[in-house]
């Protein structure tokens, strides 16, 4: 342990560049999804599924090749890898700007996710970095933070400059006239291009090669490698970073190697037990997992189905005031993308500001059980907005977007620190850890569409209410979980 290792600034601020890169391009679709899809397809007819597609295609193929990438990582270096991802989302997105074909959009969105690897290995980076336990909190919070700030500024840029020719008429005939899409696109691939030379110039390269000392080659027996591998017990406090929600879908990676790489730190600090070796997964593990699997899924839903009822036309025989069941608010999609960016920064500041003070002082446990109890209401009640005036409809909007920010905000960095402290013994962290953000991903997958395909057949109220329903799933399971025995004592940054 290094105790006055500098903090690595400049180093972290070129990864932060470099992961900037991917939500800027992520989130600049969002804003205009559901619009790009119906002109693509000529039809409304199940856009909002073939659109929640687009999103989920990209999670999915990401999640499939996140464990091949990160194996390249340890035998090739990080640097590489990034670097590597970075061009992959770039090439996807020129693919997707430049796509007049539903299905070669899809491709251009899997192949970004098939060549990207970086979620994991940034944070892998980050842990190489920082040598000083006093920096973990700062430097880990830096990933999840550039995924909010890269979000404002995609959303804001693929509402601004999608269709561009439909707010400059002097683009009338052009290249961005015949895609009207491109635009967005081709900003966020040069932005990602600059983050590469960036990278290529001044990212170092963190993997460490181990070397072998021929001095004391000979000195080990059949039981050193034994000792060097020894698993040991978790600490009873571990620090862990506050993880935000957003739509996009890497928040959940990021925090799981955050927590288990601080796990690592704090028990060279912290007297160490000897391993159990009889313990194994038990049902308050299961439970958890399945707990993280379905906020994924909320949050998923969430940040897809917004845009989109935003952006949908109302229903036609629903008169302005009335109760509206099917449609949406019918907001252009400039509108939707300054709404979009509006949540990012909620999310930063309840993230920045709210989610240490409020998990210290209510602990734990409690902050998970009621932020999941009163969870369905922010799902619940926005059909419900339908009925206010139009020229104040954003009021309410912004009020559920902060309710739903506020309460995944604190319920997500909450279940990972209960499953840390579920885990009865440190051989098999990596194990669970592992199955909790497969699971993820997994809800993360399906989400989009399935939310897509209901909107799509059942209105509006329907899609929202069926999210409800599974934010009430996740409260009725409370009923049969506990919490760990350790956690009355853990806060909200993990200090006793």
């Amino acid at each position: 342990m290094v105790v006055n290792e500098p903090f690595p600034t400049q180093q972290l601020a070129i990864l932060a560049v470099c992961r900037l890169a991917e939500p800027i391009a992520f989130a600049s679709i969002l804003a205009y999804n559901y619009p790009f899809v119906k002109d693509i397809r000529g039809t409304r007819e199940d856009a909002a599924f073939y659109a929640g597609l687009l999103v989920s295609a990209f999670a999915l193929a990401e999640a499939s090749t996140a464990v091949v990438w990160g194996t390249i990582s340890d035998k090739v270096g990080r640097k590489p890898v990034v670097l590597s991802g970075l061009v992959g989302v770039a090439l996807s997105s020129l693919g997707f700007g430049l796509a007049k074909n539903y299905w070669v959009a899809l491709a251009a969105r899997a192949l970004g996710g098939l060549l990207n690897g970086n979620v994991a290995v940034m944070q892998t980076m980050v842990s190489e970095m920082v040598k000083c336990p006093e920096h973990e909190p700062l430097a880990y919070s830096m990933i999840p933070f550039m995924w909010f700030f890269g979000s404002i500024i995609g959303s804001s840029m693929g509402a601004l400059l999608a269709r561009p020719a439909l707010l400059w008429p002097v683009l009338e005939g052009s290249l961005f006239s015949s895609y009207p899409y491109l635009l967005p696109n081709l900003v966020a691939a040069i932005w990602i291009m600059i983050a590469v030379i960036l990278g290529t110039l001044f990212l170092k390269e963190t993997r460490v090669v181990p070397v072998k000392d021929d001095a004391f080659a000979d000195d080990t027996d059949e039981i050193s490698p034994l000792l060097q591998g020894q698993p040991t017990n978790l600490a009873p406090s571990t620090p862990t970073p506050a993880i935000g929600t957003t739509s996009q879908h890497a928040l959940a990676s990021d925090a799981a190697h955050a927590l288990e790489t601080a796990s690592e730190r704090s028990i060279l600090e912290e007297p160490v037990r000897l391993p159990d070796t009889t313990a194994g997964w038990n049902r308050n593990m299961v439970l958890l997992i399945l707990q993280l699997a379905l906020v994924s899924y909320l949050q998923m839903v969430y940040g897809v189905l917004m845009p989109i009822y935003l952006v949908d036309s109302p229903a036609a025989d629903i008169p302005t005031g009335h109760l509206d069941l099917r449609g949406g608010f019918g907001f252009s999609v400039r509108k939707v993308g300054a709404v979009m960016s509006a949540n990012g920064f909620m999310a930063i500041i309840v993230q920045g500001a709210i989610f240490t003070p409020f998990v210290r002082r209510f602990g734990v446990w409690k902050s998970f059980v009621w932020m999941t109890i009163l969870a369905p209401l922010a799902y619940v009640v926005v059909p419900f907005i339908t009925m206010a005036p139009r020229s104040h409809a954003l009021i309410p909007i912004y009020m559920d977007l902060f309710a739903q920010n506020f309460m995944n905000i604190i319920i997500y960095p909450c279940l990972l620190i209960l499953l840390k402290d579920s885990t009865p013994s440190v051989s098999i962290l990596g194990r669970v850890n592992g199955m909790a953000m497969t699971c993820c991903s997994g809800a993360r997958t399906i989400a989009p569409p399935l939310v897509g395909y209901v909107y799509g057949v059942g209105g509006s109220a329907a899609a929202w209410w069926s999210i409800g329903l599974v934010a009430l799933i996740a409260e009725l399971l409370i009923l049969t979980m506990k919490p760990p025995p350790r956690i009355p004592e853990v806060q909200g940054d993990g200090s006793d």
